[in-house]
């Protein structure tokens, strides 16, 4: 034989029946899933898209109390009726008050280098442009547009003014 000792082997503990408390645990669970079914199928049933078949199927044949009352009607529909002639055209209604359009279209020719342009106090700036290329403006205020030009030809600034209340 050799030094090495054979470890001990332990016996295995006999089987034993759960304790009580596991018992009643999965009692409890049992319940539980049951509830659950319960109000799943009630909830189902209540939210149907036919509530008188939902509410017939909650009852079931011994109901004594129905959950659903379904509104009780004094007096039926019939079919509708072919549609009437249109009616006579009504009187034409009172002219309103001329007013300008609200835009200004304003031009500027200038002889030297550089042109800007002004609109009134109570208009603002819509658009502007430069000549008839119609390169951009520069817009120093909200008011006014400006061209530059390198050389001292005609400059010629379009810009459209929309009058404003502020």
């Amino acid at each position: 034989m050799s030094d090495e000792q054979q470890p001990a082997t332990q016996p295995r503990p006999a089987w034993r029946w759960p304790s009580p408390e596991v018992w009643l645990l999965g009692a409890l669970g049992v319940f539980g899933l049951i509830g659950f079914v319960v109000v799943f199928s009630l909830v189902t049933a209540r939210t149907a898209s036919n509530p008188q078949a939902a509410a017939a199927a909650a009852q079931g044949p011994a109901a004594a109390q129905p959950l659903v009352a379904a509104p009780q009607a004094s007096s039926q529909k019939g079919t509708p009726g072919d549609r009437g002639p249109p009616g006579p055209p009504g009187p034409p209604g009172p002219r309103g008050a001329t007013g300008d359009a609200g835009i200004r279209i304003v031009r500027s020719t200038c002889n030297t280098g550089d042109c800007s342009l002004q609109c009134e106090r109570d208009e603002v700036l819509l658009t502007a442009h430069c000549g008839v290329g119609r390169t951009p403006a520069i817009y120093p205020t909200e008011t006014s547009a400006l061209c530059r030009s390198r050389s001292t030809a005609r400059v010629e600034v379009v810009a459209a003014c929309v009058r404003s209340h502020r």
